[in-house]
Order: structure tokens, then C-alpha cells, then sequence
């Protein structure tokens, strides 16, 4: 049965018409060539042959037919291979679909119902209302609010975990799929996410795959709304006190979704579902800081544009990019662009051979594109087309921040603008843009060339940062940071000597919240006014507003004397 839907699917399905739908393809004879999306490479060398409808790339090796191409390209085995290329070929599935209910099917099926309990939240609740009359204060269309399918979170810890149980998914299952949170005694669950606005994150398929939620906690009693006709009868709320954890610190504006089988933030961009089609038509790709700025870019006519999911570019997403376009347009606030996250991810994007802009916002009053959107609505298409190079950015950026024209100012702009351009592969762009530096600063090109030569070979070893493995257990499950630096805070909360004189090192951290904790660290060893350093952390993370969880704080000591 099952070998019959995979012929009667290559039938249906050109190998050409399948392939080019992910990549630039262009006739070279009789077959097809392309830069290969699986490894880096200047000239093309994978080749689709539609005789034979088969694909081979003769840089990395890697090659086959309609099915290995998707398992590659969208990261899938070979059940939900099948499915993607089935919908396109229009082929029924039914008797495999229920022999394949494996752990990802299930953990998407979670998502679906969690994303229509959000949504039913959203616009049918009391505080959903208001939840829903804050989005449209910010600008955000009902539409868009559908199309993105926007929802609302109750503050509840245990309406969405009851809801679907009720609808057969056990407490595990639910955990699985990062919609709830072991208790702190071990025995039982809560829900992730609580009084929050729920943005649903999508796979390039459109499959709910994961969430980011928006901290919103209005002045009213919050009740979660079940409809009978719907979702079925759902179990209340009990009215005796649940084992949950105190919340003796400030919640973080913004949570996602931790890692799951299913969801890998490192490769996820939000939005791109919606955006894929048209990146590929005008041959470029937006990338913004928030969920929220891709919406209102959306609703403003600005669709190529994607945000990804609460980190950094990470080589994982350039891949996905490349499949669709070579040109990488950025949009950042000026607090962002000098920061490491931005500058590896930049970093990443110049080794990956892209054309790297920034796009500025040409209005102090807005911090970001969704600002933008709400004050002046459609000319953020205008905008979105005043996109500057990326070297020509940076030396206009620090520019304004340090006087070129003294020899401190031209030596610091200096160090922060050429290890872009020592970064870059193309030799002729090096040249140019070296002119371009040498003439705003005063300087002799050779100057800046020796200069150059002297630095280390890359902007940042970014290649080394992207290759961390990616894969959380669920020891980890209240946060998503890179696994070895949370390592290493663990060794430095046991050990915190270690830290003492090497606070200058902190900014070698990925993430903003390690390098808060590296500091805190530092600053644990000069005061003690606790026995464990992770007890003056999270007294730190209240003070500061740093939105760092207990539970994950103290999970990372444990984890450290469990390693010791």
C-alpha cells in the first residue's frame, strides 16, 4: 500500500517543479544546476536530472529522489516526507496516517489544540478582550490577528494541561510538546504559559510547532472560556492549592517554547510560512527582532519579512534563507546592532556568502518596524526599500559614536568596522569598502590593510559558535540558552572563584542573560552575603528586572554538583 502512494506521488510530482520551489534553479542542458543548499559553495554544483528525477550535488556528496530532497531540505524523516509531498500531490494517506501516530505526530497535534484554545481565549474571554483590545491599540489588524492566529494564555496553572487531557493527551505527552513545566516537588505539571499573549510559531509548513508568549496582566479576574460545541466538556479548575512554585521573582516580558522534538529555535523563523513565496519573488528577505514587528510588516505590505525565534541568526536559519534568496536585509534598534548576538549572526551571514543591508528607521519616535507600522502604516513599504550595505552602515553607526575626527575616534571605528570586511569572501568588495573607510576616516588605504592583516582571521569564530549542539534535555526545560555555556554558569555557580578576574570576558557569552549571570558572579564574590551564589542571583534577576527563572537558576546548580 505504502509503495504504491510513493510511486503514484513521483508521478504526480516533477522532481524540477518540486525542487525549484525551495531553490533557484537554472537550465544547464538537459538538467538543472543550482548553489547547493546543504553546504556552502560559490559555483554551483547540484544538479537535478528531470529524466531520470533524481538530484545529486557533486560538492557534498548528498543526492536522490523527491523524498531524500525533502527529508534534507526540511529537516524531516521519512513519514512526514511523505505527508508534505502526499499534500502536494494531492495523494490520500488515511491507513498511513494511523499507522505513523509516532511522537512528532502527537506532539503537533498538541500544538494545534493548544494554538485553537489560545485563540478561543483571545476572543471570547473577558480578559481575552482586553488582551485582544491591547493588539488592536498596537495596530494590529483583526485579520492579521487571525491570519497569524493570535491568542490569549489565562492565568491559570491548569486550564490548558485539563483541556487536553480531556481530549486524551497524557500529562507526559503534554510536557513533551513544552506546554507545561514539572512541578518543583517532580510530582505532577503546570501550565507554561499563563496571562500571556500567545503568538504561535509555525514550521515552514504552516504546522504549529511551538510559542512565544507576551507577558499581559490586566486588572481583572481571568476565567478560561471552554465551548462545548468545539473542544468538548473540559474539567474546572479545583479550588485547592496546586504544588507550584512561588513566584518570588519578576516573570520575563517575552517566553518561548522550550526545545522539543519538533521545535528547534535555532532553525525556526517566525513567519516564514507566510513570507516564503514572496522572499523568493523580489530575491530578498527581512529579517526584524520581534513577533510582533513581522505581523504589523505583514499587515503593512511588507511580506518577505521574518523574525527568528527569540535568538540570534544562527547558521541553521541562513540555511533556510539561502534555499529562497542570497540577499539578507536586517533591521535592528541601535541598542542591538553593536551587540555580540547581532554581530555573530552578521558574522555568519558574510561567510555564507550573503549580500548583507541593514535597514534603518528614519524616525526617532519609533524604536522598531512595529512602531513604524502603527504611526505611519503603508510607507513602511517605502522604508523597507531605503536599505543600506552593511559596511556602509557600520561606519556610518560608529561614526556617530566615536569622533573620526581624532586618532582615538578613527583607531576605534576602525576596529569595529573592518573585521566585517576581513570577514567577507569576495576580494573586490574587501577593496571597496576599505575605500570607503580610508576616505571617512582620512586614512591611507594601506594603512587599514595592515591593520586588517593584523586581526584575527574572523569577525568572530562563528562557524565554531553555530556547530554547538542545539539538542536541550529536559533538565533545561525552563529555558533554551546554548547548552555549553550553561555549562559552564554551572561550573562558575559551584565554583565562582573562577570568575574572579575575568570579568572583562563576559561579552564572550552568546546570550544576554548568561552574560547577566556571569556578572552577577563577579559580583556574588566581592559581597557574600549569601552561603550560594545562585540565592544572590536570583535576588539580583528581582532587582534588575532580568527575567531570569528560579527554577532554571537553581536547576543549573544542581546540574553542576550532579557533574562535579
Amino acid at each position: 500500500m505504502m509503495q504504491g502512494d510513493v510511486e503514484k506521488i513521483k508521478e504526480r510530482v516533477d522532481i524540477v517543479d518540486l525542487i525549484s520551489s525551495y531553490l533557484k534553479l537554472q537550465k544547464a542542458g538537459v538538467n538543472y544546476k543550482a548553489r547547493c543548499p546543504f553546504h556552502s559553495e560559490k559555483t554551483p554544483s547540484f544538479s537535478v536530472s528531470p529524466e531520470r528525477q533524481i538530484w545529486h550535488c557533486f560538492g557534498c556528496g548528498k543526492g536522490g529522489d523527491h523524498f531524500t530532497f525533502v527529508e534534507e531540505i526540511e529537516g524531516a524523516d521519512f513519514p512526514e516526507a511523505l505527508k508534505i509531498l502526499a499534500k502536494k500531490a494531492g495523494v490520500e494517506l488515511q491507513d498511513f496516517d494511523r499507522s505513523f501516530q509516532n511522537e512528532k505526530t502527537k506532539l503537533l497535534e498538541i500544538c494545534e489544540l493548544a494554538t485553537k484554545f489560545f485563540e478561543k481565549q483571545l476572543w471570547h474571554s473577558n480578559v481575552g478582550q482586553k488582551a485582544h483590545a491591547y493588539l488592536k491599540e498596537r495596530g494590529v489588524q483583526d485579520d492579521f490577528i487571525k491570519s497569524f492566529r493570535l491568542g490569549f494564555a489565562p492565568e491559570s496553572w491548569q486550564s490548558l494541561s485539563d483541556f487536553l487531557n480531556s481530549k486524551g493527551y497524557r500529562d507526559q505527552e503534554i510536557f513533551e510538546s513544552g506546554m507545561s513545566i514539572r512541578r518543583e516537588s517532580r510530582d505532577g505539571f503546570y501550565d507554561r504559559f499563563r496571562s500571556r499573549i500567545i503568538f504561535p510559531v509555525t514550521d515552514a509548513n504552516a504546522q504549529v510547532v511551538g510559542f512565544t508568549g507576551r507577558i499581559f496582566r490586566p486588572d481583572a479576574e481571568i476565567e478560561p472560556v471552554f465551548d462545548a460545541s468545539a473542544f468538548s466538556k473540559v474539567p474546572k479548575e479545583t479550588s485547592e492549592k496546586r504544588d507550584v512554585p512561588t513566584e518570588e521573582y519578576k516573570e520575563a516580558k517575552y517566553i518561548n517554547t522550550p526545545q522539543t522534538p519538533i521545535y528547534d529555535k535555532s532553525k525556526i523563523l517566525y513567519g516564514l510560512d507566510k513570507a516564503r513565496s514572496q522572499i523568493k519573488k523580489v530575491d530578498q528577505c527581512l529579517v526584524v527582532e520581534g513577533n510582533m514587528d513581522v505581523v504589523l510588516s505583514h499587515q503593512a505590505g511588507v511580506v518577505h519579512a521574518v523574525a527568528s525565534s527569540g535568538t540570534a541568526l544562527t547558521d541553521q536559519h541562513l540555511k533556510v534563507i539561502k534555499r529562497f534568496t542570497n540577499n539578507l536585509n536586517l533591521c535592528f534598534d541601535q541598542d542591538s546592532a553593536g551587540s555580540n548576538a547581532t554581530e555573530r549572526g552578521i558574522a555568519l551571514a558574510l561567510e555564507n556568502n550573503f549580500n548583507v543591508s541593514v535597514l534603518g528607521i528614519d524616525d526617532s519616535e519609533c524604536k522598531d518596524p512595529a512602531d513604524f507600522v502603527k504611526k505611519f502604516g503603508l510607507k513602511w513599504q517605502e522604508q523597507a526599500k531605503k536599505i543600506k550595505p552593511l559596511v556602509a552602515f557600520y561606519i556610518e553607526h560608529s561614526s556617530k559614536l566615536f569622533d573620526p575626527q581624532t586618532a582615538v575616534g578613527k583607531k576605534t571605528i576602525a576596529e569595529k568596522v573592518l573585521p566585517f570586511i576581513k570577514t567577507m569572501p569576495n576580494e573586490i568588495e574587501r577593496s571597496h569598502w576599505v575605500g570607503e573607510l580610508a576616505v571617512r576616516l582620512a586614512v591611507k588605504e594601506e594603512t587599514l590593510i595592515r591593520q586588517m592583516e593584523m586581526m584575527q582571521n574572523k569577525l568572530f569564530d562563528a562557524k565554531a559558535i553555530s556547530s554547538v549542539p542545539n539538542k536541550k534535555e529536559h533538565f533545561f526545560e525552563s529555558a533554551s540558552f546554548d547548552l555549553l555555556e550553561e555549562y559552564l554558569i554551572s561550573l562558575l555557580m559551584l565554583k565562582p572563584q573562577l570568575a574572579s578576574g575575568a570579568a572583562q570576558q563576559k561579552t564572550d557569552f552568546f546570550s544576554d542573560k548568561l552574560i547577566m549571570i556571569f556578572s552577577a558572579l563577579a559580583g556574588y564574590l566581592n559581597e557574600k552575603p549569601f552561603e550560594k551564589p545562585v540565592d544572590y542571583i536570583i535576588q539580583k534577576s528581582v532587582e534588575k528586572n532580568l527575567g531570569l527563572e528560579k527554577m532554571y537558576l537553581e536547576k543549573l546548580y544542581l546540574q553542576a554538583q550532579e557533574v562535579n
